[in-house]
């Protein structure tokens, strides 16, 4: 079975039609052939955070960075990768959530010393934190993917899919809002709100599948489920059909498309996507 990445970000139509630059932000970073982190955010673009943009960026790099630094603590063999499915499943709401939400915080520090805002701090000199991380307020989604387990990770809006011939299956359930608000990386307990799922890969079916890590651009710009349920399966057939390169090549003006005749957000979307040799 052969692993293949396709991938592509848009700014929104309406960021594009008011000079608003692109909040989302994704990373790739492929270990070895059987080992792929990914990990995709959003920055909420608001008034209450002008940095959001800077903060998606430090997200995507914070969880590749933390989960690199898991993987090497845990040996490659078999019972490693074992002994990190049973962390992963035991502690990923909590340890590692934590483990996250702390270096996000601590280099969003470091890029606010670079570009102080005054008005955040006090009299004494003292920095308003809590009021310093909403600036680069993001949401944050990654996975793992192992040729053993897949693991998936949020904190906000967006969606972690499994997609097959059959169905899209969401592979964490991340609690839903009515309207634009969202759970944030940007909260001092952020990690409480983190979502996490461990999957072995044993019990996929069989190829072609994907999966696939989008941000809420994408949902967000049909008018039903069933309708971005469908797009996500046209998007496997392609790949089946036409292979990576072509849509790969024609799928940042597909998702340009999909922005302007939706919502209107930007999109990220990321495909890992698994074929018959």
């Amino acid at each position: 079975m052969k692993c293949y990445v396709c991938d592509g970000i848009v700014r929104g139509a309406t960021h594009v039609r008011n000079a608003k630059p692109c909040q989302d932000n994704k990373k790739i970073v492929k270990i070895s052939d059987e080992i792929i982190i990914v990990a995709v955010a959003d920055g909420h673009g608001s008034s209450k955070c002008p940095r959001s943009d800077r903060g998606s960026l430090i997200a995507v790099n914070t969880f590749c960075d933390v989960m690199k630094n898991y993987l090497q603590s845990y040996e490659a063999d078999k019972e490693g990768m074992e002994n990190l499915i049973t962390f992963l499943n035991r502690e990923g709401e909590m340890r590692f959530a934590q483990d996250i939400c702390e270096e996000w915080q601590a280099r969003v520090k470091q890029s606010f010393y670079k570009d102080k805002a005054e008005d955040l701090i006090d009299e004494e000199n003292n920095i308003k934190w809590p009021a310093v991380f909403s600036l680069y307020g993001t949401t944050l989604l990654g996975m793992l993917i192992t040729n053993r387990f897949v693991f998936s990770f949020q904190i906000g809006d967006g969606d972690i899919s499994l997609v097959s011939k059959k169905e899209v299956a969401p592979l964490v359930q991340p609690e839903k809002f009515l309207g634009t608000e969202t759970h944030s990386l940007s909260k001092m307990d952020a990690w409480r709100k983190a979502v996490t799922a461990v999957r072995r890969r044993d019990g996929e079916s069989r190829p072609p599948y994907m999966y696939m890590l989008s941000t809420d651009g994408f949902a967000n710009s049909y008018t039903s489920d069933a309708e971005y349920q469908k797009t996500c399966r046209d998007y496997l057939d392609m790949l089946e059909e036409h292979g990576v390169k072509t849509v790969q090549s024609n799928l940042k003006n597909w998702l340009a498309e999909t922005s302007e005749l939706g919502c209107g957000d930007d999109i990220t979307v990321v495909m890992v996507y698994f074929a018959e040799e």
